[in-house]
């Protein structure tokens, strides 16, 4: 399947960097309580540890930078430290983001990110297909509030570079409480639809390598949908300032990204702990 409606660099740019509109420019701010900064950030690290790459049956951990910082309506986020900024519902995706609408229900933003990159080196069971370039990708994104604890969010990502890393909407339902005044916990189940131009890059065996450089028979994905997701989250602050999270994710991939040849574990879960310092809310 073919996603029709694809963000353009313009259009992004017109969103990130000029006034979501005139009422907005002439609405006043309301001033910083004394003693408050313009601003948020969080730094801290991350532990992970999942599958070496979407349907793999084998394991690896890394550690990770936690970074995010918050000026007006931008947000700047890398390795989920746009999420420790506040508590509260309002999505803060990796790279840098601009909140353009932020109703009482409705949310609207743009943003930009570079990653979606794969590499295979000669221990990998991959080796031999083409690597998957890092690219810069941009993404617009919707959340609908039907309470205080439960949105609705989606998020259109598509590659601006032309190096195959193609289009993907991620739909997400989400709820979220805090169970002490310090502590929230997250449910989240979703889904992701990609084109076939993401399938292919990155569950695809080209005919020219299949069976020569790879094992695997040639395979031409189409789109659709690419897998669901279900996750648990949990961050609390144990001090003013010092705030630890964690949480667990289980993935399936589904439809044509399932029967690709270098699928070998369909079903797999992911696990992430991290500590951060924030300052100043």
């Amino acid at each position: 399947m073919k996603i029709l409606f694809l963000p353009t660099a313009a259009a992004l740019f017109w969103a990130l960097f000029l006034p979501v509109s005139a009422a907005a420019q002439q609405a006043p701010t309301a001033p910083l309580p004394a003693g408050e900064s313009g601003f948020t950030w969080a730094l801290g690290l991350s532990a992970s540890n999942g599958p070496d790459y979407a349907g793999s049956d084998k394991r690896g951990s890394n550690l990770r930078p936690v970074i995010g910082l918050d000026i007006g309506r931008y947000t700047l986020s890398s390795g989920g430290g746009g999420s420790l900024l506040d508590f509260d519902l309002e999505p803060r995706y990796t790279g840098v983001s601009a909140r353009l609408l932020d109703a009482e229900r409705l949310k609207l933003s743009a943003g930009l990110r570079i990653g979606g990159g794969r590499t295979h080196d000669a221990d990998s069971p991959l080796y031999g297909l083409p690597d998957v370039r890092k690219t810069l990708r941009a993404r617009l994104s919707a959340t609908w509030m039907f309470s205080p604890e439960l949105s609705l969010r989606s998020s259109l990502n598509q590659d601006l570079l032309g190096r195959k890393g193609g289009t993907t909407l991620q739909t997400t339902l989400q709820y979220e409480w805090q169970i002490t005044p310090s502590t929230e916990i997250g449910l989240a189940a979703g889904f992701t639809v990609a084109d076939s131009t993401h399938l292919r890059s990155f569950f695809g065996v080209p005919a020219d390598v299949a069976l020569v450089r790879t094992p695997f028979a040639a395979y031409a994905p189409g789109g659709g949908v690419k897998s669901t997701d279900l996750g648990i989250e949990i961050k609390s602050a144990v001090t003013d300032r010092w705030v630890v999270f964690g949480g667990v994710r289980f993935s399936q991939l589904r439809g044509d990204a399932r029967l690709s040849p270098i699928v070998q574990k369909p079903n797999d879960y992911g696990v992430t702990v991290g500590l951060a310092y924030r300052c100043c809310r």
